[in-house]
């Protein structure tokens, strides 16, 4: 009986999920343990090698003495064993095979009011590029979501320096006094005030303060990814995600009230208390960006295999959709790790918020509608249970293909969208038969329906789609060519070229032509006319 209902519910089920717009020196275990985090100044196995650019890879060693010393932490720069304690013990090695990887820092305080937040932030960048770079670039996207940022205090390698806001203060440049090359590491510090809003806005409500929780969605200055067009500086798309970014590491102090129930990316390190403050460290990388979300009426529900723990966040009465998402979840990260390649934290979040989205991920945890979670209801016609099992299933199978292989989510939304569409059939697929994955994917022809299947390429950037044909190209249109791809390799091919290219761009950033490139090696065919056909303008 419960698979008949999921199938029937599962018609439309996934019309919410994903940012679419809803009807309104190596290192061991122990070292995570032994590092002691003192606050200097508070204010309270692969089937390839993987194919990595050579940009990624600048030659020589990082020169750690000649950075200056963290503001933040107590902590040497080069000691990166705090991220130990997130990571599976299969992925640990990243700590040391991504010695280029930028190093946040970050205090962040959280008032009472929760109003008006204030922050510091420091970050050791290093030039992973083939050539100089004038300036450093970081987004600003809380000036685009509804409410405001400001970032004062600037400093490079301690010296002040004054940069500028362009792309209607999305961006913050920061000019150089020296070309940094190749290989060369800069430290750049800041502090910040963020402007919360209180009314659901921006981009699809992911930012602000709702019903009493705390979303602080793509919210601190992030450096964008750096690729053959430059930085990724431009004013972001109305439709999609907004972040393109490095894989990166984050160690993050947040100071709020004790009685405000945290949940971030990454796991906890370090806690204190004192006076009706709690003062928490985080720590999570390698992760594309580092989220927050928070309330004083969140509980929570919890199960672990396999050696991830998922955490289920909700509010009371909310009982029986958390233990659904957590059982989700879990399916989800059980059958990826099969199918794909493992993932590689101790932890996921799933926690219910407030938004116009469906769902949406981000490193180690995915915010899910909390409408979804009134099993009893009705969305749209679809039973919430459906609709709350499909969105969380699709957001869990992110952080395979947006996090781990990271790609351009602006102007390359189908590399993670519509993989993960398809991903989340196999889901269906494995947990309920043919009949579940048949069930699921009717709701890719609903998508595609909206235009009268226009045939449009799903490989567009997001900006060359209207609201209407984002969803309908890029996560309706979008699965079938990954269907149409496993049914000309081959299935046992395509399992094998899925695995291998979550394996060779691990960490990486993969573009339209790398998973094309990989496929044919495991079809030992010429791929360009299905491309054309399905993914080419």
């Amino acid at each position: 009986m419960k698979q008949k209902i999921l199938v029937i519910g599962l018609l439309f089920s996934i019309l919410l999920s994903c940012r679419t717009v809803s009807s309104t020196s190596t290192m061991n275990s122990e070292d995570s343990n032994t590092t002691q985090l003192t606050p200097t100044q508070s204010h309270v196995p692969p089937l390839s090698q993987p194919e990595v650019a050579a940009s990624s890879q600048p030659g020589g060693e990082i020169v750690w003495q000649e950075i200056p010393p963290s503001e933040l932490f107590d902590l040497d720069w080069e000691n990166n064993s705090l991220f130990l304690k997130g990571l599976r013990p299969k992925s640990r090695h990243w700590v040391a095979d991504l010695p280029y990887a930028s190093r946040y820092r970050m205090e962040l305080i959280i008032p009472d009011e929760v109003e008006g937040l204030s922050g510091r932030q420091e970050v050791v960048y290093t030039n992973q590029e083939d050539v100089d770079l004038n300036e450093i670039i970081f987004r600003l996207f809380a000036n685009v979501n509804g409410g405001a940022i400001e970032v004062s205090n600037l400093r490079v390698n301690g010296k002040p320096v004054d940069p500028r806001l362009i792309n209607e203060n999305s961006t913050l440049a920061v000019s150089l006094n020296e070309p940094l090359a190749p290989g060369e590491s800069i430290l750049i510090q800041m502090d910040f005030a963020l402007q919360i809003p209180l009314e659901m806005g921006g981009n699809y409500g992911l930012f602000g303060y709702f019903s009493d929780v705390l979303m602080l969605d793509v919210f601190s200055p992030m450096i964008p990814a750096y690729d053959d067009q430059g930085w990724y500086s431009e004013t972001p798309s109305k439709n999609g995600d907004l972040s393109y970014n490095d894989a990166s590491f984050y160690l993050v102090r947040v100071i709020a009230p004790d009685d405000f129930v945290l949940v971030t990316s990454g796991v906890e390190v370090d806690r204190e208390t004192d006076n009706g403050t709690q003062m928490v460290t985080y720590a999570v990388g390698p992760a594309r960006d580092f989220s927050l979300v928070g309330s004083r009426n969140f509980i929570v529900d919890s199960d672990e295999e396999n050696g991830v723990t998922v955490n289920s966040y909700g509010l009371p009465g909310m009982e029986e959709g958390m233990e659904l998402a957590k059982e989700s979840a879990l399916a989800a990260i059980r059958i990826f790790d099969g199918r794909i390649g493992a993932y590689d934290y101790t932890e996921f979040d799933v926690v219910s918020t407030p938004m116009l989205a469906g769902g949406i991920e981000y490193p180690g945890m995915t915010w899910i509608n909390m409408n979804s979670y009134d099993l009893s209801a009705t969305i749209k016609g679809i039973p919430a249970s459906s609709m709350l099992e499909s969105v969380t299933a699709h957001e869990t199978g992110h952080q395979w293909f947006y996090n781990a292989v990271g790609n351009d989510q602006s102007d390359m939304p189908w590399l993670d969208e519509s993989l993960v569409q398809y991903i989340t059939g196999l889901y269906f697929l494995d947990r309920y038969g043919t009949e579940g994955y048949e069930g699921y994917k009717s709701s890719w022809d609903s998508r595609w329906k909206k235009v009268d299947y226009q045939e449009m390429p799903i490989g567009l950037p997001s900006s060359a789609y209207n609201e209407t044909e984002y969803s309908a190209v890029v996560y309706g249109r979008g699965p079938y060519f990954f269907e149409k791809l496993s049914d000309v390799m081959g299935e046992d091919a395509f399992g094998e070229f899925l695995r291998d290219y979550y394996n060779r761009y691990h960490w990486q950033i993969a573009e339209t032509e790398d998973l094309k490139r990989v496929a044919e090696q495991y079809c030992g065919c010429d791929l360009t006319g299905l491309f054309e056909d399905w993914v080419y303008q």
